[in-house]
């Protein structure tokens, strides 16, 4: 890492995408991470030995055994007095301390951030957050679906980052579906607006009630017209005029279930109605027979279902 830049981060000079190519980099390696505390506390130090000598040579330094032994010094006077102490809880909440949260097949959580942002898991989705937000911006990361209601703040821009793409907002209400292993990454905006990065590069800004898709290498942008797919965070799996064949789908992922066809070809009617995530996938094929012809049975050992 350059150290001109990790000295621009320091200060707080350094531009947004300069700071999140700092963060990365600590964040690919406990080696790295070493690496920038050593170098935070050198900065610290040369700073309170000498400012101005420092301001002045910044891009090169040499640190003699008099200046380590003399920041070893101060530091440990920091420590006695409280303010080293301070230091380092500013700087853990600088690089976000993540916790991770996997929500279970079939479920869905709800968790209040430190900014008082709202946020809704599917199932099968994994999510990092910080205990505390950094000072110049808002990072989480998502593999899998959430839906987010951000607390306002065009100071310190919320972005979730994921595999496929990352999204930029200050405050809004959206839902998110980012599974990497299918490659699937969808962004539906419902309030305010969002700006969606690839690679540090803008690709597609969103106004209210538009969707953005990218599938087959390119950013699709389009109205939403089913709302009852987000039912999701209120327990209710929705079906608007869908195949068979891509209900097994979303069922078999939703509950992570294998479901095996069978049947020489899928009936070709379509089913529209809702189904609750507590009642499970049995009861939902049971209410599917009504109204679609097909029949299943299930490896009470493997789970897997069988439609035939």
């Amino acid at each position: 890492m350059n150290k001109e830049l990790l000295y621009r981060f320091f200060e707080g000079t350094a531009t947004l995408e300069e700071e999140q190519q700092v963060r990365q980099w600590v964040e690919e390696s406990e080696h790295n991470r070493t690496l920038f505390m050593r170098e935070r506390k050198i900065y610290d130090a040369l700073l309170l030995v000498s400012p101005q000598s420092f301001q002045e040579n910044k891009k090169e330094v040499r640190i003699s055994l008099w200046m380590v032994s003399t920041a070893a010094a101060v530091f440990l006077l920091l420590l006695v007095s409280g303010l080293y102490w301070v230091h380092l809880q500013e700087e853990r909440k600088l690089l976000g301390q993540y916790h991770t949260l996997q929500v279970p097949a079939g479920q869905r959580i709800n968790l209040i951030l430190a900014d008082n942002t709202n946020v809704w898991l599917n199932a099968n989705s994994i999510f990092r957050y910080p205990t505390a937000f950094a000072k110049k911006e808002r990072t989480v990361y998502l593999e899998g679906e959430a839906y987010f209601e951000v607390s306002k703040n065009k100071e310190k821009p919320f972005i979730v980052k994921t595999n496929e793409g990352d999204i930029n907002v200050t405050g809004t209400s959206f839902n998110v579906k980012a599974r990497s292993e299918h490659h699937i990454f969808e962004t539906s905006l419902f309030e305010g607006s969002v700006d969606i990065y690839d690679n540090h590069r803008k690709k597609v800004s969103l106004k209210p009630n538009q969707r953005s898709v990218f599938e087959n290498g390119q950013w699709v942008v389009s109205q939403i017209t089913d709302y009852d797919q987000f039912l999701w965070r209120k327990g209710l799996i929705a079906f608007d005029n869908k195949s068979l064949a891509d209900i097994l789908e979303t069922l078999s992922a939703y509950f992570d279930v294998q479901i095996m066809i069978e049947a020489p070809s899928l009936p070709k009617h379509t089913y529209t109605g809702k189904f609750r995530q507590s009642d499970g996938i049995d009861y939902a094929l049971r209410v599917l027979q009504k109204s679609i012809r097909f029949s299943y049975e299930k490896d009470d050992e493997t789970g897997i279902i069988y439609i035939k």
